[in-house]
């Protein structure tokens, strides 16, 4: 149990202001006795609430030496907000007690607010709060297999790295995060991108059952046959009706993947895009492929941009498609080809952590004339930062990510997603642009409007090309931007009739602020 100490008073013979009135209260303290005045009260409300309700030893205050190392454990340096206190319930019974607690606390008064956080890669403010609470799952970590339903129960605040060796040794794998450090449930809740998602859609695709704490402490299921209208809005919905405590995942029989990765100079680029371009036009019958590719500027280490290609393919067949050929004709700065498991591929993908980052996303046709002036644009955005932050201070990226029109049709088999995939209406791209910055707050707000000035760009050129798409993924969304209006006007009822009927107090969407919010779409 924590505890608070306020002060130290010694207390021996007359108080010094108790002599100079002539009075000496005899039946106060003996004489000679020292006291330590302990108070159970940390003087911050909700923090205390949790205590009262039984939590007090799954508290972190400040001053408590295990706080800063769980800061740390943020991936972004700008996301390490500073909560009043941590709570880290360890199963859903803590879950449900933590949010009543807080939700009950002092009715809300005062700016204070509560987070929720999985696995801590969300960008600022997503998932951690600096005036508050925050409800940190990473103890609800467990990987388990039911070998009777083939479905595997994963808690939300297992890191993917951990969640596949888990689940290695019961022989079966899932659809999961590609970065090993990625947390279990914000990857979900968003969407989730896989190698394994051209052949069963994006990981929220393959969730069965979602068992979820209300804004009351109720902990219901939501499946295909009971809440089912919650099962389908959660695909996607982000953090807009409850807390998932588990998500009951599809898993099949684990196998060795063929992972190789090349890097090559800027001038190789359109060979490059020629290869995203052929890979987002091939069919279904080459869904066990995966290919993105990524231009990356870091001056600390070479002073030029490189481009760097992944190719996945599930089986462990490093030949199943041609759409990789010309790319590996290409004289390569660096390649690497390997066979092995997911456990161990998503180990050894783990972006380092640890700088101010920030990043935005697009969507738009499979252009290659799009994707060519993106990369111009991108060149010319590492000038205008150079002009204005040490060019060894900050490293970009672009992101291609292939979304062929065939995953749509998948989630609707599957009960459908909140994404709106069916509406792109064809192949399409997925941009992301990034920067990391290794210095100061000021460098980062640089960073972040030569950031959304190249997407304004990226935006205008698919306009004038007629590759425009609305399609914002969340899970690499900025916080200016608003994914949720993007998955289209059926999906945003869905989502805002959810809300009013699991939270009709609406405690996701004022007292649980960060990430977005169905009820800020316009």
């Amino acid at each position: 149990m924590l505890r608070a100490y306020i002060g130290v008073v010694a207390l021996a013979g007359r108080l010094t202001a108790a002599s100079e009135l002539s009075w000496d209260p005899p039946s106060l303290v003996p004489k000679d006795a020292n006291y330590e005045l302990v108070s159970n009260s940390s003087g911050i409300v909700p923090c205390d609430a949790l205590r009262e309700a039984g939590l007090g030893d799954r508290l972190l205050f400040a001053t408590d030496a295990g706080y800063e190392p769980q800061i740390q454990s943020w991936y972004s340096e700008n996301a390490r907000l500073r909560p009043s206190c941590l709570v880290l319930p360890h199963n859903t019974e803590e879950v449900a007690t933590a949010l009543t607690a807080l939700v009950k606390a002092n009715n809300g008064g005062g700016d204070w607010h509560i987070a929720v956080r999985s696995g801590g890669h969300g960008f600022p403010g997503s998932n951690n709060i600096a005036n508050g609470v925050t409800i940190d799952l990473t103890m609800m970590n467990s990987s388990t297999y039911d070998p009777e339903t083939k479905l595997a129960k994963i808690q939300p605040g297992g890191r993917w790295r951990n969640v596949y060796a888990d689940l290695q040794e019961a022989g079966v794998v899932v659809t999961g995060g590609r970065d090993g450090d990625v947390g279990v449930g914000g990857f979900l809740l968003g969407g989730g991108n896989s190698f394994f998602s051209g052949r069963v859609g994006f990981g929220c695709d393959t969730v069965k059952n979602f068992e979820v704490v209300l804004a009351n402490g109720t902990v219901i299921n939501a499946n295909s046959t009971a809440n089912s209208d919650l099962w389908r809005a959660l695909k996607g919905g982000s953090s807009n009706y409850g807390i998932v405590t588990r998500y009951d995942i599809e898993a099949f029989p684990t196998r060795d993947l063929y992972y190789e990765k090349r890097t090559m100079r800027l001038n190789y680029s359109d060979s490059v895009i020629d290869a995203v371009v052929g890979y987002a036009n091939q069919d279904q019958s080459f869904a066990d492929n995966a290919f993105f590719t990524f231009w990356s500027h870091n001056a600390s280490i070479i002073p030029e941009t490189l481009v760097s290609t992944i190719y996945v393919n599930t089986q462990g067949d490093g030949n199943a498609t041609s759409a990789f050929d010309k790319v590996r004709s290409l004289p390569a700065l660096s390649k690497a080809a390997t066979v092995q498991n997911m456990a161990e591929a998503a180990n050894g993908a783990q972006l380092v952590g640890g700088t101010k980052n920030v990043g935005t996303t697009l969507t738009f046709r499979n252009n290659p004339q799009i994707l060519r002036q993106t990369v111009e644009l991108h060149e010319d955005f590492i000038k205008r930062l150079s002009n204005l932050i040490d060019p060894k201070k900050f490293t970009t990226m672009v992101f291609f990510q292939p979304i062929p029109s065939y995953m749509a049709t998948i989630a609707q088999q599957k009960g459908g997603n909140m994404l709106g995939l069916e509406s792109l209406g064809g192949n399409a791209i997925m941009f992301t642009a990034g920067v990391a910055v290794n210095s100061d707050d000021k460098d980062l707000a640089i960073a972040k409007a030569e950031v959304a000035m190249l997407t304004a760009q990226v935006k205008e050129i698919s306009k004038s090309l007629n590759g425009d798409l609305d399609f914002i993924y969340l899970n690499y969304a900025e916080s200016i931007q608003d994914p949720l209006a993007t998955y289209g006007a059926e999906n945003i009822q869905h989502m805002r009739d959810v809300a009013a009927k699991y939270d009709p107090t609406e405690v996701f969407q004022k007292r649980i602020p960060g990430g977005f919010k169905i009820s800020r779409v316009a």
